[in-house]
């Protein structure tokens, strides 16, 4: 802010003052000069068919970082051609989460009825998956409001999602977000090769 010919500053309306304010406290503060940046550079949109690819790279990560939580699961597993075919089917919808246009994000869900069954659709969360670089940022959150939101207008009695029971910031994240547990999923192994 340069001074006057007296040597005064110059008198600048209270908004101007108040960003000016902003800027000097925030430049003191790197980090928060950072967090601030990304939350105007990251962008939730749903996905289209040119999005297939990355998400099915993310489910390839989401996969192999679940495999440490389930034996059963394979490790180098590499997933190609999943989601290019159920994003337009009817009841499916997906989001993804961009940062300078790379996709470091996603969920995936659908929502389905049962006639006679079920009195309301229910919507199911199948997917989602954050690039570890970019968790504890929100970003999970906000793609699952924007899914909320399309299950809300679907009509459905409620949102549900299977997790693995060690993965434990997952079940922070999802119990952040209201859930609770209302069924078991429960399994049982069996001997292998006829061993009993």
């Amino acid at each position: 802010l340069g001074r006057g010919r007296d040597g005064a500053l110059p008198l600048l309306p209270d908004r101007q003052l108040s960003l000016l304010a902003a800027r000097r406290r925030l430049s003191h503060r790197p980090q928060a000069v950072d967090e601030v940046r990304k939350e105007f550079i990251m962008n939730i949109r749903e996905a289209t068919k040119n999005d297939c690819v990355h998400m099915d790279a993310l489910l390839t990560k989401l996969i192999r970082y679940e495999a440490r939580f389930d034996p059963n699961l394979s490790p180098e597993v590499v997933i190609e051609d999943n989601y290019a075919g159920q994003i337009a089917a009817e009841g499916c919808k997906a989001y993804v989460a961009e940062d300078h246009g790379i996709i470091v994000g996603y969920l995936y869900g659908f929502t389905y009825r049962i006639p006679q069954v079920l009195l309301q659709p229910i919507a199911i969360v199948d997917a989602l998956y954050v690039e570890e670089g970019y968790r504890g940022k929100g970003i999970a959150k906000d793609l699952f409001r924007k899914f909320q939101e399309f299950a809300s207008g679907c009509g459905a009695a409620s949102i549900e999602l299977k997790v693995m029971s060690r993965n434990r910031d997952a079940l922070r994240l999802y119990a952040s977000l209201g859930f609770c547990e209302t069924k078991k999923y429960m399994a049982l192994p069996l001997p292998q090769n006829g061993n009993k």
